[in-house]
């Protein structure tokens, strides 16, 4: 057993973990290219590259528990987490490249077939890194406020990969030319960036604290299932956790054509509205870990909500003829924001499951670690699913090898509704939500561990 719990983790330690973020995130923000890539460099249709997006995530939700599962009962020398960090690393970095470089297919059938494959591939990759990652903590430090700290050093890490795939990348696709040439070279380049931080963060936790499996008793994945539902903090943080996936999927994957069919701007100003929302997010994690010590998650969450949907909203006041300085402003706006209220929801997670060790005994990190991936998963599907379904209803009309093509008014009032409007009002909604979360430091402290069994 290599569990200390109660000391502080070092620095190394803390960025090493936090640095798997910064790829996880090059990786997941390359959708909304990859959205684009497919409408607009593929020819496919917005509709049918939602619906290939939404399938690959299902498919990635159904995994999420199995690798959860699979992780719980590892045992090996670099303990139950970290054998997936490298496992993801690989294949992380080889599919990112792998998207961007299709070759020439003549037929759309087998344009729709190959880019679904590889969007399974993807979910695949990105599900053996993400669950493992975000298991670690719990086994890392049973410290309340120490948690909290882990998931500043994440989100900030969000930040920078934020700005590295929502920045660098448009910014090398323009500055190669745009079309296949320009997705290819950025492929390359942040795919190279995904693997070090990846295989980083497994060099960098090698000494960090784990939990080996410290019972014998087997129960059935309905037992589980049955006392993983019964936790009801755990249940309320899985339904905001939709409502602001889909909120935040449906803002980036709109950015790439608000920027360009709204604004009327090239590349280079979403790689600047992404630099600028990382860069926001990044900065406010040291002010958002005080405020959330001083006044609680839920309270910070539930403010910070509220004001992220009044800059959502103020998004269709914008077009081509608005100041820039007012584009920025917004960009950074909603990136303050979202440091907040990720914050506040990532570090609830290993104080839910913590809440479920002290309840039942039991190690199961990875267990509710799938589970919450998989809700988060879902949201993202649900999110790109909406974005493809409105844009593709009210008319979005795709192209191939970047035609410029003239969009009718009702595809540009959908993207208004995918980028602020519907955002606004699902971000508000979750705020009733995480009303009713009431676990804090004070009720798990006071919450009794048990041995497994004993009950």
């Amino acid at each position: 057993m290599n569990e200390k719990p109660q000391s502080r983790l070092p620095l190394s330690i803390r960025i090493g973990w936090g640095l798997g973020a910064v790829g996880s995130t090059i990786f997941l923000f390359s959708k909304s290219l990859i959205l684009r890539f497919m409408t607009d460099e593929l020819g496919v249709a917005a509709a049918a590259a939602g619906f290939l997006f939404a399938i690959s995530k299902i498919y990635d939700a159904a995994t999420d528990p199995v690798i959860g599962i699979i992780s719980d009962k590892t045992d090996s020398r670099w303990g139950r987490r970290r054998p997936y960090l490298l496992a993801g690393a690989l294949l992380c970095a080889t599919t990112f490249v792998l998207l961007f470089t299709v070759p020439d297919i003549q037929s759309s059938r087998n344009i729709l077939i190959y880019m679904g494959a590889l969007l399974l591939l993807f979910a695949t990759a990105y599900t053996l890194f993400n669950v493992a990652h975000v298991a670690m903590p719990v086994e890392m430090t049973s410290n309340y406020q120490e948690r909290s700290e882990l998931f500043a050093y994440r989100a900030g890490a969000i930040g920078l990969g934020s700005i590295l795939g929502g920045f660098l990348g448009p910014l090398i696709i323009a500055a190669y030319g745009g079309g296949r040439t320009g997705h290819e070279v950025m492929s390359w380049v942040l795919g190279t960036m995904v693997f070090v931080a990846m295989t980083g963060c497994f060099w960098m936790t090698r000494r960090a604290p784990f939990r080996q499996k410290q019972t014998t008793i087997r129960y059935s994945l309905a037992e589980q299932l049955t006392t993983a539902l019964s936790n009801r903090p755990y249940l309320i943080l899985m339904i905001v956790k939709v409502f602001l996936l889909v909120t935040a999927t449906m803002n980036s994957g709109t950015a790439a054509y608000f920027t360009s069919k709204i604004m009327n701007l090239s590349d280079r100003w979403l790689g600047i509205y992404f630099l600028c929302y990382g860069l926001a997010l990044l900065l406010s994690q040291p002010v958002w870990l005080r405020v959330v010590r001083t006044f609680g998650k839920r309270r910070t969450y539930i403010a910070t909500a509220l004001c992220y949907a009044l800059v959502a909203m103020s998004w269709t006041l914008a077009d081509q003829n608005e100041h820039l300085a007012l584009f920025v402003l917004r960009a950074i706006g909603i990136g303050w924001m979202t440091g907040a209220v990720m914050l506040a929801t990532q570090s609830m997670l290993p104080e839910t499951i913590d809440y479920d060790y002290r309840r039942t005994g039991l190690t199961r990190e990875g267990l509710f670690t799938g589970f919450y991936t998989t809700v988060e998963k879902l949201g993202v599907a649900t999110g790109v699913a909406i974005t493809g379904i409105v844009l593709g209803t009210m008319g979005y009309v795709a192209s191939t090898g970047g035609e410029v093509v003239t969009q009718p008014a009702s595809a540009i009032k959908g993207i208004y509704l995918c980028f602020g409007v519907i955002p606004a009002v699902l971000i508000t909604v979750s705020c009733l939500v995480v009303s009713m979360y009431n676990l804090d430091e004070q009720k798990l402290n006071t919450t009794q561990r048990i041995t497994p069994g004993s009950g």
